[in-house]
């Protein structure tokens, strides 16, 4: 499914996240990719490019450049704006801390609405099932990095196309792997950024 070709409006996500992490006071000018953190990509940034088990299902947040070529990383206080109006439908854990599931009045083909997930993050005191939110409300923070291992903190989003009919309380990260019932979409062309990809791996792990 080729989305750039449907009439999504694009999210303000990337303007709401600048606002409300104060990206001003750096002069935001662009996310920074590594080789790994892309849609589909099929190595991992954080183990020097061994392999994923599946192609990787959204974007990571991690890294920015200011205005003046600087790179930043981001850490758990990063907070995590919605992507669109929706409601959120389920809440589970992940091997970073919690991932989020929204559902948003956005119709695809075959009776699919239009869903966004925030993975590796600490709900916020909004972020109860049911709930509805509007476009930029803060839903989460990026969750601490593990005390062991080399993943530094970051935000990992995606974008699935889900059948009214699934039931979002069984969803989880392989469910969203089965091709038979979801369609991902690269959530950066749903978001009004900047980027650039750098293949230096080793400016990300200490």
């Amino acid at each position: 499914m080729n989305m750039k070709k449907n009439p999504i409006p694009v999210s303000a996500f990337n303007t709401f996240f600048e606002q409300h992490n104060d990206f001003h006071a750096y002069g935001f000018s662009e996310w920074v990719f590594c080789p790994g953190m892309l849609f589909q990509d099929l190595n991992s940034w954080w183990t020097q490019g061994n392999a994923r088990p599946v192609p990787h299902e959204g974007i990571d947040l991690c890294l920015f450049r200011d205005r003046a070529g600087k790179i930043h990383r981001l850490d758990e206080k990063a907070r995590i704006p919605v992507m669109y109006d929706g409601v959120i439908t389920h809440i589970h854990d992940d091997f970073l801390g919690k991932s989020i599931y929204v559902r948003h009045s956005i119709d695809g083909k075959k009776g699919c609405k239009l869903h966004s997930i925030y993975g590796h993050v600490l709900p916020g005191n909004i972020c109860k099932v049911e709930h509805g939110v509007r476009e930029g409300d803060i839903i989460a923070t990026i969750a601490p990095a593990p005390e062991k291992g080399r993943i530094p903190p970051h935000a990992h989003i995606t974008l699935a196309w889900l059948p009214e009919t699934l039931s979002c309380e069984k969803l989880n990260w392989e469910e969203l792997g089965n091709p038979d019932s979801v369609t991902l979409s690269n959530p950066l062309d749903f978001i009004d950024c900047k980027y650039s990809i750098e293949d230096k791996i080793k400016m990300i792990i200490p």
